[in-house]
């Protein structure tokens, strides 16, 4: 059985009613009986409180949405094109920044021996 659905068997005539206000069928209703929403991703509390210093958080806000000024951007495909960190040939994106570059693994690796924090990279 449904749960917005209202089943009435009885003496008179038998009917089913669809369990909202005005008793009709709803289409939005029906989908989200089928499709519940997403459960919330936790990811603004990384950048949002008490403690949190606003210019970090800012920079990390570009960085989960993927808006830092990389060399992959189409404003700065005039500059150099390669890793100013490990002096690479590759284009400054965010993938090789945060995850592909060597040096950035070795600081990342530092940083989490000091603090013992598990960051997501690739061996």
């Amino acid at each position: 059985m449904l749960p917005n659905v209202i089943y009435h068997i009885g003496d008179g005539q038998d009917y089913i009613k669809w369990g909202t206000g005005r008793g009709q069928f709803d289409n939005a209703a029906a989908y989200e009986l089928f499709h519940p929403p997403d459960p919330k991703v936790g990811r603004f509390s990384l950048f949002l409180g008490a403690f949190k210093i606003p210019r970090n958080a800012f920079i990390l806000w570009l960085a989960i949405f993927g808006r830092l000024s990389t060399l992959d951007k189409p404003w700065l495909r005039h500059l150099d094109g390669m890793c100013i960190l490990c002096s690479d040939e590759i284009v400054e994106t965010h993938q090789h920044l945060f995850f592909d570059c060597q040096y950035a693994q070795r600081c990342i690796s530092s940083i989490r021996q000091s603090v013992r924090f598990p960051w997501p990279y690739r061996d």
